[in-house]
């Protein structure tokens, strides 16, 4: 796993480094050197503005629906079939895959490790994030994407000038190997507050790079197979010797991020997202419910003033606090400057919130 900073994890250099000429090795023959093995147009690069509006607008939604700071850092480009898969995803892992259509057709998927989909999912949930997985998890995750996915409609729209209407999310198993058939492949680095860094890809498919490709005025361009690791801004293990390098499929590394700081303002300030913070002023109504009784017809119309209806709670037991017709939380009832009020005392379990998403 890499370090903070932008540091190669041993995979990844030895991924960059296999076309290195090295202590005694043969030097390649003329004819081969010449050959042109890789196109002028960097692959992965072209979807680069792309993967860094999704990126930003998963940080900006994932910190509001969990309500801490996490960060999606964009870390790694490279064509789908040379792509590198982190340790993380070599077993045990999720891929939420998005069909998108109108300016560009094809497929998106977000590759996760259980573990990660566990933690995400469990603190959407109000849970500590410290959990098994399950299958309930899985819609939790799609919950999750689709309000990322849904952010993105109009950033996309204003900075890379592509409309694009994005499907639901649909979990499938990922077989921790690179079976990609061209398009491209970002690793992206989650740093979620209080938790260890986890890696995931975020992947195109061929017909979506194509699409993107097509529409977008990106200017692309080529790694030199003169270019080394120091060059761009990444730092070797140590041990690891340094030399130039010619990274395969035209992978292009992305410039280290700032340290990571929450972001200011909390849960309750702005998003980062205009047009998520248009919904921040949306008022929702809340409804407090002391109790319920099932009664007759003739014993409705015999109510009069002085009559007394029965609840199916007991005295002292917390009422049910609902939000669009939802229990959500509950609480106990107080009086605040001779108005009623509820204190909550505790949110529903994870697994009565799972079923409200379904």
């Amino acid at each position: 796993m890499a370090d903070d900073g932008g540091i190669l994890s041993q995979d990844e250099i030895d991924m960059l480094t296999k076309n290195l000429l090295g202590g005694g090795g043969a030097p390649a023959p003329a004819a081969a050197a010449a050959a042109p093995a890789a196109p002028v147009e960097n692959t992965a690069e072209v979807a680069r503005s792309f993967f860094k509006i999704i990126c930003e607008q998963a940080s900006s939604v994932v910190t509001t629906v969990l309500s801490r700071a996490v960060d999606f850092q964009l870390q790694w480009l490279v064509a789908g079939e040379n792509s590198v898969i982190p340790d993380e995803l070599t077993s045990q892992s999720l891929s939420m895959d998005v069909n998108i259509k109108k300016d560009a057709v094809g497929k998106m998927s977000f590759a996760m490790s259980k573990r990660e989909v566990a933690t995400l999912s469990d603190l959407m949930l109000c849970g500590s994030g410290h959990t098994d997985y399950n299958e309930d998890h899985k819609d939790a995750i799609c919950e999750i994407i689709n309000q990322i996915t849904g952010s993105c409609i109009t950033v996309m729209d204003t900075q890379i000038h592509m409309s694009m209407d994005f499907g639901q999310a649909a979990v499938n198993d990922f077989s921790g190997k690179n079976d990609f058939k061209g398009g491209a492949v970002a690793t992206v680095l989650v740093k979620i507050e209080e938790f260890p860094d986890q890696k995931i890809l975020i992947i195109l498919d061929d017909s979506l790079l194509s699409g993107i490709r097509a529409k977008s005025s990106l200017k692309t361009a080529s790694v030199g197979s003169d270019t080394s690791l120091a060059s761009l801004g990444l730092s070797m293990p140590a041990g690891s010797s340094g030399g130039g390098v010619a990274p395969s499929g035209g992978g292009t590394p992305v410039a280290a991020p700032p340290a990571f700081t929450p972001h200011s303002g909390g849960v309750f300030g702005s998003t980062g997202n205009k047009a998520l913070d248009l919904l921040m002023d949306i008022e929702l109504p809340i409804v407090i419910e002391l109790g319920r009784a099932q009664m007759s017809l003739k014993r409705i119309l015999e109510l009069g003033p002085g009559a007394i209806v029965e609840m199916d709670r007991l005295a002292g037991e917390p009422v049910d606090i609902l939000i669009n017709g939802k229990v959500v939380a509950r609480g106990e009832v107080v009086v605040v400057d001779e108005n009623f009020g509820v204190r909550i005392i505790s949110l529903v379990s994870p697994e009565e919130r799972l079923k409200l998403l379904r």
